[in-house]
């Protein structure tokens, strides 16, 4: 009598079980041989059962070996074939190889029906570019073989090539063209190896200019103006600037006659195809040379442009505990946004806090012109005279050849006393008024007076209550003392600050994410992996770059694997926020955790040293 359900229940747990066999997660690509700078797919599919109960499709770090230009771009498909229904869901990326070699495409991870499935991987090869003329049949070589002559192309015009440290170079990358087009990929700026870059012109939309360039007539589309600062001396190369395109190609009659052939060529009778071309700017080479040894001032930090300064104290009489604010503004010309906080030594029995930092910048010419604000406020303890020494700034004036120092006046404080001594001086006088008032009537009684001879303080407490003002002033001369070290030692303050720091700004960055503010995001991030690894390694705004960064790490002793995610993690912030693609939320979290997983990993390495 039990054999029926029993029967039954096994049935469908097998046919449950096939259901769950059915289930595929797969890893594809539409090629396994790449040429390198050629463009290929990954696809990650989900096959089988029911798709609805699928979630958080999360895609890997396509980014360590490959360039994503576009993606995910997500596609559904059902099929009734038989009377069986079966539907696929996929998530297709398109990568560009960044060099030659043999490379995997790691696996993407998927929860379906409460479980987590991963995907295979793909081994691909990435070989040298193939010459046109050895390219052969098929749809490739119908791109390839095309030849636009100089009907098409780009060109990258830079104002100079042969500058000092720090000296902006401007380059414009336009597109010239006598034949129809079409814009396809997203535009990809070059990578940044040696350079500080800022976009001063992108427009939106593309207006043809007509300009003759070597003798013929083009119609001209500017598609970007770019600042480069370089970072390094020595001869730089500012990497191709690169954009797809569809142009429409004349297929005129092939017969072997070529009379006939000439006879019959005519625009009426001849089809059109749509080929896609890949245009690439040309690389610009740049001599970057040092900046003269002569007349270099001892605080100099690699700044170079033009600028003043002006410094103001808001109030210099004001009483102990009481705040004033001191604030140093810098205005001129150059890469102001790598101005850096002046090194300021504070007298003792001053304490400041870190300053609120404000700038006012925008693209004048060719470079960047506006001021950047520094805003100390500073809490004198003590009453007395107090001189704040002048501020200091030094550059290299790109016009006058020079170093330049500017120096601010000295100011004085007048400290009173504080409110705070002032306020128990007259609780006191209060309290001793309220006795005055409390006059006993004198006894007339003959009466013996009672005579309490317990002594109302006892003398250990009495000898303690006499040397704890003593030990209070004694600690804190000594905490003052350390307090003056500690703040002495801008670079160490930073080192112990940037952890607390980086935590901050990751917060901010995770709420600018959930409130969707992605340009808001992409800064706060970058500021919290920059400004940590600049703070932690004490290295200067204007030489903080990641071939510095990885150097300084090397030297240190760091290991390769908590070197290889620090780089990992810098590149990926420098490719999402100069990337004209826009990244996925599951993208953007995975950037998060990487940042974090950097910082985590190369704070633990450096403590387990200092101890």
């Amino acid at each position: 009598m039990q054999r029926f359900p029993i029967g039954i229940l096994l049935f469908c747990f097998l046919a449950s079980a096939a259901s769950a066999q059915d289930v595929r997660f797969t890893c594809s690509v539409d090629r396994t041989e790449i040429p390198v700078g050629e463009r290929f797919q990954v696809t990650y599919s989900l096959s089988g059962g029911n798709l609805k109960g699928h979630r958080d499709f999360n895609a890997p770090d396509l980014n360590r070996h490959f360039l994503t230009l576009a993606g995910p771009s997500t596609s559904q498909q059902v099929q009734i074939i038989n009377g069986r229904m079966s539907s696929s869901i996929s998530w297709t990326y398109v990568l560009q190889p960044r060099s030659t070699g043999k490379f995997t495409v790691p696996a993407a991870t998927i929860a379906y029906d409460g479980k987590q499935l991963t995907s295979n991987t793909v081994t691909v090869h990435v070989t040298k570019a193939v010459p046109p003329t050895q390219q052969q049949g098929g749809r490739q070589q119908d791109a390839q073989d095309v030849d636009l002559g100089d009907n098409l192309f780009l060109r990258a015009a830079a104002n100079k090539t042969n500058v000092l440290l720090g000296e902006p170079i401007t380059v414009t990358y336009k597109l010239y063209s006598r034949v129809a087009f079409q814009l396809d990929n997203p535009i990809k700026l070059p990578r940044m190896v040696g350079f500080w870059s800022e976009d001063i012109e992108a427009p939106t939309q593309l207006r043809p200019k007509v300009e003759v360039y070597n003798g013929k007539q083009y119609e001209t589309y500017m598609l970007r103006k770019v600042l480069y600062f370089p970072t390094q001396t020595g001869k730089l190369t500012i990497e191709p600037f690169e954009i797809g395109t569809t142009v429409r190609v004349r297929k005129r009659r092939r017969t072997g006659d070529e009379f006939f052939d000439r006879f019959f060529s005519d625009p009426f009778l001849d089809n059109y195809d749509n080929v896609k071309k890949i245009l690439r700017s040309p690389n610009i080479l740049v001599n970057v040379r040092e900046l003269p040894e002569e007349g270099k001032p001892v605080d100099f930090t690699g700044i170079v442009g033009s600028y003043d300064m002006e410094t103001t104290l808001d109030r210099s009489d004001l009483k102990a505990n009481e705040t004033a604010t001191l604030k140093v503004t810098l205005r001129g010309t150059g890469n102001i946004r790598l101005l850096d906080e002046p090194n300021i030594t504070f007298p003792a029995g001053v304490d400041h806090y870190d300053p609120t930092i404000s700038e006012d910048v925008q693209a004048e010419g060719s470079t960047l012109h506006g001021s950047k604000s520094f805003e100390y406020i500073l809490v004198p303890r003590y009453p007395g005279k107090v001189t704040l020494p002048p501020v200091t700034f030094s550059y290299f004036d790109l016009e006058r050849k020079r170093y330049q120092t500017l120096e601010s006046p000295a100011f004085v404080m007048n400290i009173a006393e504080g409110d705070a001594r002032r306020r128990a001086s007259s609780v006191e006088q209060e309290y001793i008024d309220y006795l005055a008032m409390d006059i006993r009537p004198v006894r007339e009684s003959v009466e013996e007076l009672e005579v309490d001879r317990a002594f109302g303080v006892s003398l250990p407490l009495l000898l303690l209550m006499f040397l704890l003002p003593l030990v209070t002033l004694a600690a804190a001369l000594v905490w003052k003392q350390q307090y003056d070290r500690t703040h002495a030692d801008v670079a160490g303050l930073k080192r112990r600050r940037a952890t607390r720091v980086a935590e901050r700004r990751l917060r901010n960055s995770r709420s600018h994410l959930e409130a969707g503010d992605i340009d808001a995001y992409y800064l706060e991030i970058a500021r919290a992996l920059w400004g940590y690894t600049q703070d932690k390694l004490g290295l200067p705004t204007s030489m903080t770059t990641i071939a510095t960064v990885l150097d300084r790490l090397r030297q240190l002793g760091i290991a390769d694997e908590t070197v290889e995610a620090l780089r990992g993690a810098l590149e990926g912030v420098e490719f999402a926020r100069f990337s004209d693609t826009r990244a996925s939320e599951d993208e953007m979290r995975s950037l998060y955790d990487r940042v974090r997983d950097a910082i985590v990993s190369l704070e633990e390495e450096m403590r387990g040293r200092r101890a």
